[in-house]
Formats: C-alpha cells, structure tokens, sequence
C-alpha cells in the first residue's frame, strides 16, 4: 500500500489570486480548494495510494461554514472510493470535528485537547466615534435587514441585524451538528454538552471514543514505514482533471467592483465586470469548452457591475449551459449575478440572500470646520456637488437618491422573481435584505438545489450528457516572479498569521484609537454615494478555534 499527505494550512480560497501584479501577491498563507479538489479527485482515481495522512497545520483559517463543509466533503468522498483517509491535528476545534468525522480515522497530539464550542461573530461600530468627531453619515436603503452600515449607523446590533445573524449562526451550528454526528460517537447528547463548554484532553477524548488513536504524523509515519506502507508522491495541481468533454469551473471570488479586477484596501480582493466579462466571453468562444459551472464566493458589491456580469453570463447560457455553484458566500449582488442559468445550487450553510440596495453619504463639514479647515466653491446647479462629502446631503436630494435606491430594488426584486417564478410581493417578503443559510433559501424556493461544487459539476455532466468530463479551473492569473517571491517573503515575515490578525488587531484598540481611523476612512471612502448590492456581513463571522 502506498499513502500521500495533505496539508490543511492558510486562509481559505476557492481559487488563487485573480488579481495581476504586486497586488494580487497576497501577504498569508493560502490553502487553495480548486488545487485541493483536483488532488482528491486525483487522489480517489488512482489504484496504487490506499491511504491519506490529512495533517491540520497552525494557521489553517476557514472564516466561512461552507468552506468547512467542501473541503469535509471532498474527503468523504476519498473514503467512499475506497480510501484510508487519516485525520491529525494538535488539537480538534469545531473545525477540525467536522471535517475528521468524514474521515476513517481521527488522530489527536497526545497532549491536544478536543472541543465543539460552537460559532460566534463579533462587529464593531464606530457611531460614537463618528459622532464625537462631528462626522455625520446618511443611510438610504431598501430593506430592514440591509446592515452594511450598521457600524456607522448605530451602536449595536438592531432587531432585525440581531435576528438574521442569530439565525445565521444558529443554522451553522446545525448544519455543523450534522456534519459531526456522521461520526456515532457523537451523540446529540454529547455535542450539547460540548456545546455548553465541555473540552476533553486527550486521553479522556480517547476513552470517549472521540478519536481513535493518540499520535503525532512523525509517530504515524514511522509506524507505517515498519508496516512497508511506503509514501507516493503527492499528485500535483495541474488546473485541470479528468477525461472527456471539457467542463469549465468559472470562479468570482471577491467583492464586485466596476472596471478592472484590483486589490482593495477595505474587502481586500474586487473582481471588476470589465475582467469577468472577458473571461466569459472567452469561454463562450472556447469551441472545446461544453459546459460552465459559475461558482461564486462574494458579498456583492457595485449593482452596475452586478448587472453587467449577469447580462454576459445569461448570453453564454445561450450558448452553452451554465450551471451556477454558490460557495461559501453569494449575498446581495453575488445573489444578483446567479440569477441565470440552467440550475442554482448553493450548499446548506452557504450564506445567501440579501436582496436589498443601500447608499451612504459622509460629511466631513463639521469635523473640519472643528480643526479650522473652511471649504468654498463654485457651481452651476444646485447639486452639481451631490456626493461631495464636504457638505451635507439636502432633504431635495436626499429624496431623488431614495428614488433611485427604490427603483433598483424594485428591479432586484423583479429580477429575482422572474428567475424563481414568483412574484415580487413573494421576494419581497424574503429580501428586504435579509441574509439566508443555503438551506433556508432552498425551502424558500430562492434556490433550485442543495449541494456543493462537486454536485454542481455532476449536473453540469448530465446537461451535456457525459458520463465523463474534463474538469478545469479558471480564471488564472499568472504573477510575475518579483510578485511571486514577494510574497513569499511576506509569508514568510508573518510568520503564518492567516485571515483575521490585521482586523483581530483593530478589533483589540478602543473605538476612538487611531489604529481604527485608517479602516473607517477607507470604508467610508469605499462607500460613499455609490449604489451598492452589497451583502450585510461587514462583521467578521469566525469560526471558533482557528
């Protein structure tokens, strides 16, 4: 028998980055799911490697449930194809839980611990700040839910923001719960009292049934080696798997920004329309390409970019079929772009929805007014400097503006009903921004189908009706060697911090520091006075552990 190692380590990505030059470097560590999906597959087709050592490294980050549950997936499906699959971590998190009980055999360092603790989101809100510092904010928007501003807008969490995320992390745990209770030993009773604190040190994890067996890789390795269980090699990511008719896995990941794709300094990655666009039309000449699986990881972003992303994907739908995969989120405009195509699938803990539009509009008049600082200008029309954020908005335009953001819900809410074959009062009744699990928004008729991209892909081989297929990844961004080595350098000085140190530190000062005065001034440049699909969860929902 032959065994090949996996390693769980960095922030998770669907895709590598898509963003050209220094920018797009990146400064983390990324674990790659297109790369990890190819090599199970890889992994599951070969007839000489019985055996997989999946290893949790430190830094292994997966923000997003269902990023949790893609990467369980793909190695159940390593032991559905007749494979050893062993699971090893220094200590097991609800991360780690979930994705070692679709493995054959969980193993714990001696001296780790094992706790489900459940998932928790934590938001900051900077109103007071913004107020002490006399800088006002206007919010204009359609839908109770729509929170995108709730940072500049209130204290806390209202009502409705309360509702949605309670909801939210109340689904995740369920959704978690039936991941970990494919494992027997994890009874309902015993997730419950993990849930109300219980951790378990190793060897009482052991006793318990929890794991199988106390060992770190090194021990592990060394017992296979005397066993004759000899290493393969571990089969590289080539972008592409499989025989047969080509089936293209098109991935937008990131916020949804007009022009070009670039790095920003607020939602960090942005796909632009104008780079999208290009890569869809690419694929709608591509004679060898039969079908696309649009997989979508974004909370939305620009309508008009939105729109202009829709519109090429509903004209290569013409030419060929589009199966749209929702990853681990698709909200507001990531919602708007999935309306088309031959079959929407969205895993059960992907976060959804959002159907809602919003504008904000700052004004700095008063805090620069309190340091001195007076403004003058010239003009002709009386809001011919509608948006500058020097002066406030008048209750004049403040009126047009609302016009304008009722009249893109309306669209938003038209859109979506001719696509799920309701009516807009039906939409209504589940927009007004609120955010979804994939399984809510299923049993909500706003999906057509729960699965991941695995399944997404399978429906994509029925339409062209092929027993096998080709299966690729793309876009793909080639980085210059100076971007390459940049990077590695960066990760290498940070010491393997993944997604969440740079806002866990923001999130350590008080509210009125100045750590926290360079992010809010880029939000507020980010979102001032533009028309905005853009999904409610600005707050980091991080899963415990990691």
């Amino acid at each position: 028998m032959r065994y090949v190692q996996l390693d769980l380590q960095g922030q998770y990505h669907e895709i590598g980055p898509q963003v050209k030059g220094l920018a797009g470097a990146g400064g983390s560590k990324r674990f790659q799911f297109d790369r990890f999906w190819e090599q199970t597959e890889r992994i599951a087709r070969s007839r000489s490697i019985g055996r997989v050592l999946v290893v949790r490294r430190e830094g292994f980050a997966a923000s997003a449930f269902t990023a949790v549950h893609e990467v369980a997936d793909a190695l159940r499906r390593l032991v559905t194809a007749g494979k050893e699959v062993w699971y090893v971590a220094a200590g097991y998190s609800a991360v780690d839980c979930v994705i070692a009980a679709a493995c054959s055999r969980r193993v714990l360092h001696p001296l780790g611990t094992l706790s489900f603790a459940g998932v928790s989101g934590t938001a900051l809100f900077f109103q007071k700040l913004l107020r002490d510092q006399r800088i006002g904010v206007e919010v204009i928007r359609r839908g109770r839910y729509k929170s995108a501003a709730d940072p500049f807008r209130t204290s806390k969490h209202d009502r409705y923001s309360r509702e949605q995320l309670q909801a939210l992390v109340d689904g995740a745990v369920s959704e978690m719960r039936r991941g970990l209770e494919s494992a027997a030993e994890f009874s309902p009773a015993l997730i419950d009292e993990m849930l109300g604190g219980r951790i378990f040190s190793a060897p009482e994890a052991l006793d318990r049934g929890l794991v199988h067996q106390l060992a770190t890789p090194g021990d592990l390795v060394r017992d296979w080696k005397k066993e004759k269980v000899r290493v393969a090699s571990t089969p590289s990511a080539k972008g592409h798997v499989g025989r047969g008719k080509r089936i293209a896995v098109l991935v937008f990941e990131g916020a949804v920004v007009d022009g070009e794709s670039r790095r920003d300094p607020v939602v960090g990655q942005a796909i632009g329309d104008a780079s999208m666009v290009k890569a869809i039309r690419a694929l709608a000449d591509d004679r060898r390409t039969r079908a696309v699986v649009f997989r979508i990881n974004s909370p939305g972003g620009s309508a008009t970019a939105s729109e202009n992303v829709l519109r090429e994907l509903a004209a290569l739908n013409e030419k060929k079929p589009v199966v749209v995969s929702m990853g681990p989120m698709a909200g507001s405009g990531g919602y708007w772009i999935a309306t088309t195509g031959r079959r929407l699938f969205a895993h059960p803990s992907t976060i959804t929805g959002s159907i809602g539009v919003i504008m904000l509009y700052f004004d700095l008049s008063r805090f620069l007014a309190r340091h001195g600082i007076t403004t003058d200008h010239v003009a002709r029309g009386d809001s011919a400097d509608l948006g500058s954020p020097l002066r406030p908005v008048t209750k004049t335009e403040r009126d047009a503006v609302d016009g304008v953001v009722e009249q893109l819900y309306r669209e938003f809410l038209g859109r979506v009903a001719t696509f799920r074959g309701k009516s807009t009062d039906e939409i209504h009744a589940l927009g007004e921004g609120r955010v979804w699990l994939g399984r809510d928004a299923q049993e909500r008729n706003l999906v057509d189908e729960l699965g991941g991209l695995s399944d997404a892909i399978a429906h994509a081989r029925d339409l062209i009706g092929a027993t096998r297929a080709r299966v690729s990844f793309g876009p793909k961004v080639k980085q210059s060697l100076i971007a390459q080595l940049i990077a590695a350098r960066t990760q290498a000085v940070s010491g393997g911090l993944a997604g969440g140190a740079g806002l866990g530190t923001v999130g350590a000062s008080s509210a009125g520091s100045l750590e926290a005065a360079p992010a809010i001034a880029l939000a507020c440049r980010s979102l001032h006075g533009v028309p905005l699909f853009v999904d409610p969860l600005l707050v980091t929902m991080g899963l415990p552990g990691r």
